[in-house]
């Protein structure tokens, strides 16, 4: 075979090759070797062996549900994260239902208790890693009950209840609505500032603040100090993204989370449950326990023991192209008893708490 007809054939195999990739994405094989490895032509004009090009991040997204937020990697696994478009707006509302007992061994009492929060969160800015939001406070509404009587209220009434104590969680709550602070926040959900809350403090107070004496303001600051504070604010945000694994997941896999406060502890397990139709689901499950005895601080000699038994459990649904949680269910059980002790002496008591608690 002469050098002209041999440029031929290399030149027939480059076209073949080229026309393969835009067809196939796979040149043309022209051979394999010892070991049974497939031979291509490279853009050199060498014989290689073939190894296949990284997949484009379009091709993975239309493989895998079409994910953005949610995003797929080539061996199987996915990365969760934030995904927001700026001036979209996305909803947080979190309903909870809770049914406590109270009892001292001999007699019980029963409440049941509904709140409603529901919050916006406005994109305002989209950076390399995080996002600014603005945050629109919407709607507070609580409802209590004992069996004989319920009491209620909602900010989205323009009437206030009658009922003393709720007339004054009304009037808080509706001083608070409509206003808005902002939060920035990274790709993996974790609160990096938030900036504002002050004014919201300021404008609360001074809505409230009308026929106050002194050191009635005073205790209205602490109120506001309690209620509208950057910590509570990032708890309740980071909570909801908590479910977010720390590294990329495969279906079937799981992660936990531990948090302690002084002799509580607890531990939840995330399992990727599955993922289609543009929603990735999480499944989670956890408990809670601490027990611990102590000396009465007044010095009576009054000896005080407590425990905490509690689990969870519950789904929590993601939409795949935001990262932003479309839905999720938690049902909790938890079980407070405290013994105090004193001169040989102990009084019993219980507190169980029953709540469901949904998410947008």
């Amino acid at each position: 075979m002469n050098e002209k007809m041999n440029k031929i054939i290399l030149a027939s195999a480059l076209v073949l090759s080229i026309m393969a990739c835009k067809k196939d994405e796979k040149p043309a094989i022209v051979g394999t070797n010892n070991e049974g490895k497939e031979l291509v032509i490279n853009a050199e004009g060498d014989t290689v062996i073939y190894e296949a090009p990284p997949r484009e991040e379009a091709e993975i997204i239309k493989e895998k549900e079409n994910l953005d937020g949610i995003k797929a990697a080539n061996d199987g696994s996915y990365k969760f994260g934030l995904n927001l478009k700026k001036g979209s707006t996305y909803p947080f509302k979190i309903f909870t239902k809770s049914t406590s007992t109270e009892s001292d061994g001999k007699q019980s009492a029963t409440m049941t208790q509904e709140s409603t929060t529901t919050l916006e969160y406005m994109v305002k800015e989209v950076k390399d890693s995080t996002f600014v939001l603005d945050v629109t406070y919407k709607q507070f509404a609580e409802k209590y009950s004992d069996g004989k009587e319920s009491f209620s209220f909602d900010t989205n009434s323009p009437t206030a209840p009658t009922n003393e104590f709720l007339k004054l969680r009304y009037d808080f709550n509706k001083a608070v609505v409509g206003n808005t602070f902002q939060m920035e926040v990274s790709t993996r959900g974790k609160v990096k500032s938030i900036n504002n809350l002050w004014n919201v403090r300021e404008k609360v107070k001074n809505k409230l603040k009308d026929n106050l004496s002194p050191e009635e303001i005073k205790a209205l600051d602490e109120i506001i100090n309690m209620a509208i504070n950057d910590e509570a604010m990032q708890h309740m945000f980071e909570e909801s993204m908590a479910y977010y694994p720390k590294k990329d997941v495969k279906l079937g896999d799981t992660w936990n989370r531990t948090e302690s406060a002084g002799s509580a502890n607890s531990k939840m397990t995330y399992t990727f449950e599955s993922i289609e139709n543009n929603i990735a689901t999480i499944k989670l499950s956890g408990t809670s326990t601490g027990s611990e005895t102590k000396n009465m601080p007044d010095g009576s000699g009054m000896k005080l023991h407590q425990s905490l038994d509690g689990k969870v459990n519950g789904t929590v649904n993601i939409n795949v192209n935001s990262g932003w949680i479309q839905n999720a269910v938690m049902d909790k059980d938890e079980t407070m008893r405290m013994t105090q002790e004193f001169q040989g002496q102990k009084a019993n008591y219980s507190s169980k708490v029953k709540s469901n608690t949904k998410i947008n």
